[in-house]
């Protein structure tokens, strides 16, 4: 049994682990030694970019899922009607995918940490909205119909001289359709 937001969030961390680890070389410093489902709790001395998928957003409770009318989701350009006739409500599943890159191993120069960093961040977003969520569908009758990746915050933390740290999130919400 399952609920359709682990079974996103499964599919999700399948799909990141092949494009941020399996299809970048070990030795690229982009490279995801962390691709899991739930929050980051691992070394950042010895593994320095890790991925963390998750619903909701444990800094900001009121990223609510709900119906997709529910006055708190952004307006992203996509407009459903919330009900249909006969039964059936689309709602939005929200969460965040966590990115940290701590650069300590590597003793980049400020720059070069920069251009590493953001690859890391525009390869995740680029591939958010990739997920294959054909056939996912929950046991009480939810299927996942489209993931939408809606925003991020990235910002350097720390780190000086050669030992450059950043941290942030994306923002996804995923329509799905309930029975």
């Amino acid at each position: 049994m399952s609920h359709v937001v682990n079974l996103i969030l499964d599919t999700m961390v399948t799909h990141l682990t092949q494009v941020m680890q399996t299809d970048v070389d070990e030795d690229n410093e982009t490279y995801a030694d962390i691709v899991k489902k739930g929050l980051l709790q691992e070394n950042k001395a010895k593994k320095n970019i890790a991925i963390g998928v998750t619903g909701g957003d444990h800094d900001n409770p009121e990223y609510l899922d709900g119906i997709v009318t529910l006055g708190t989701h952004p307006q992203i350009g996509f407009d459903l009607p919330a009900r249909e006739i006969g039964g059936g409500q689309m709602w939005y599943r929200r969460g965040v995918v966590r990115v940290e890159c701590f650069f300590i191993r590597e003793k980049l120069e400020e720059e070069d940490a920069f251009i590493a960093a953001y690859e890391v961040l525009g390869r995740l977003m680029d591939n958010i909205e990739n997920v294959n969520l054909t056939g996912i569908v929950d046991d009480k009758g939810e299927r996942a119909v489209k993931l939408f990746c809606i925003g991020n915050t990235f910002f350097e933390s720390g780190g000086a001289p050669k030992s450059f740290i950043f941290r942030g999130k994306v923002l996804w919400m995923c329509l799905t359709e309930r029975d």
